[in-house]
């Protein structure tokens, strides 16, 4: 019965955390020598992504006009994360997260297993943070899944607050989702239908 239960029943907590840029961005470096990079879909180096993720899936991004934070060590990328200030599909709740006209979207962040320990998440984060601000955004959104627990210390290192949480279950094929009331003097996440992504 659990086997068939996991395979229809799923169940997301996903915490999600803003940064507004009234703040100032928190220091935060590496515990190793890194170069941090920008990369779009004009950079002569964006197959520094592609080579990890695959042309197919960063075309898509970058076409969307994304952007991805990178550090790179001895011209490799070990950590990365995307900026999106358009929709972007969040499959494991079929919504998608439709970030204002001054707000960006961080998502997709990894960081290859050799490197983690060494402080680079909140580092890149850092990194994508001094981007919003000097765009004059009024805040940036990252999502981590509850159980994530690695991920939520390096977005709480980096400055972020948990503003919200959504709750979603997904039963076969019907689906059910629940978003907390947010923190006081936080607006609220807005999400849309996987189809407009």
């Amino acid at each position: 019965m659990d086997f068939l239960k996991s395979i229809f029943l799923t169940s997301v907590e996903l915490c999600l955390y803003d940064f507004p840029h009234t703040e100032a961005v928190p220091p935060s470096e590496a515990r190793i020598e890194v170069e941090h990079v920008i990369l779009d879909g004009a950079s002569e180096n964006r197959h520094l992504i592609t080579d990890v993720q695959g042309e197919k899936l960063t075309a898509r991004r970058f076409e969307r006009g994304e952007k991805c934070f990178v550090a790179l060590e001895n011209g490799k990328a070990v950590s990365y994360i995307w900026g999106a200030r358009g929709v972007v599909g969040v499959e494991e709740i079929d919504k998608a997260v439709k970030p204002e006209a001054k707000e960006i979207y961080l998502y997709d962040a990894f960081t290859l297993e050799p490197w983690r320990g060494r402080n680079l998440y909140p580092a890149v984060l850092r990194r994508a943070l001094e981007y919003g601000e000097g765009l004059g955004l009024t805040r940036s959104l990252i999502f981590v899944e509850a159980s994530n627990t690695a991920s939520r210390r390096g977005v709480d290192k980096a400055g972020f607050i948990q503003f919200q949480t959504l709750y979603h279950n997904r039963f076969f094929v019907f689906t059910r989702s629940h978003l907390s009331d947010p923190l006081e003097g936080h607006p609220t996440a807005t999400f849309v239908g996987l189809e407009f992504a």
